[in-house]
């Protein structure tokens, strides 16, 4: 009925300081009915080693492949899912692909919800996916002296900008895809816009995953890079953070002002990010993660100033992309 599918890179190594392993991960799978595992890697270390140990060992079938490239110069998250739904359509008749981060743990009851509710009876139901619960206290205590709720917030970022983490797709929705191979990031994106604009409907499960994001410090070159990159691909194919997206369409004014934004919220943030990482890796987290946000804020004005804006039509993108049908 199911073909579960991940998508890894050094796994076993950016979970290391978690308290999760992939063990974990992989057994929280176990209440989804499937036979085999559809597994796209470009890891250096076991990690492949340890998916086969473990299929081996719950008698499942593990299908292993590397990024095809698509004609594109390197791998990227694109290119690494297409294959997986290439592999997916070309060689299994079951009707669902079912995508799982490698960091995300399936809280128990995740099927059971969708069998209660018959949510893959409906044919009209081309995708599903769960919310993400953020497994940092920090994170959660943040938003609730911000009074935001937090899963209000991921809910309306998925609608902007899709998800993968824990995420179902019907076969005849996502037939014919083609994720353009440069979308290293919001080719999640892609796929969901993909489904909605062929139709289909979307359903949100709220028993969701537990999300345990690795976090490691990044240069200012890093920054940069990742978040050009974002927002230069938002801005070509419509998909963009929801965040994001608010401050293109902000007044101008506010975008200048909004620029000392950060400043303004960086003793909260480490109030919270010292209370529970400690201060060395509190103190750095912060200042990482608001440095982030006024390189953005700042290329963000840049842009409007320029009179660049986001694309409101993204099904129109998506058709154009593919010669005027989806």
């Amino acid at each position: 009925m199911v073909v579960l599918s991940f998508i890894t890179k050094n796994t076993i190594t950016r979970l290391k300081d978690l308290p999760i392993t992939l063990y974990d991960v992989l057994y929280s799978t176990l209440q989804i009915p499937y036979k085999t595992i559809i597994l796209i890697d470009d890891s250096k270390d076991n990690t492949v080693t340890l998916f086969k140990k473990w299929c081996d060992a719950n008698n499942k079938e593990l299908v292993v492949s590397r990024s095809n490239l698509y004609g594109y110069y390197k791998p990227t998250r694109a290119t690494a899912r297409q294959t997986a739904i290439d592999i997916f359509l070309y060689n299994f008749s079951d009707e669902f692909l079912m995508f799982v981060d490698d960091d995300c743990v399936l809280n128990n009851g995740w099927w059971k919800w969708l069998e209660e509710n018959k949510v893959l009876e409906d044919p009209a139901v081309g995708e599903v996916w769960g919310i993400d619960y953020v497994f940092r206290k920090a994170r959660q205590e943040f938003l609730e002296l911000i009074s935001k709720e937090s899963s209000t917030m991921h809910i309306d970022g998925f609608e902007y900008r899709g998800g993968t983490h824990d995420t179902i797709f019907r076969r005849k929705a996502i037939e014919g895809i083609k994720i353009p191979s440069e979308l290293h990031v919001y080719e999640d994106g892609w796929l969901h816009h993909y489904v909605v604009c062929k139709g289909y409907k979307y359903i949100i499960n709220p028993i969701g995953v537990v999300h345990y994001q690795p976090f490691r410090i990044k240069s200012i070159k890093d920054i940069l890079e990742h978040y050009y990159l974002e927002i230069n691909l938002g801005l070509k194919y419509g998909i963009i953070d929801m965040t994001l997206r608010k401050q293109f369409e902000e007044h101008i004014i506010k975008s200048f002002i909004g620029i000392l934004g950060p400043v303004v919220g960086f003793p909260l943030h480490l109030y919270v990010n010292i209370k529970y990482d400690g201060f060395k890796e509190g103190f750095l987290r912060t200042l990482n993660e608001q440095l982030s946000k006024m390189v953005i804020r700042w290329h963000i004005l840049k842009l409007k100033l320029r009179r660049y804006s986001v694309p409101q039509n993204i099904c129109s993108i998506i058709e154009e992309y593919y010669g005027g049908g989806k």
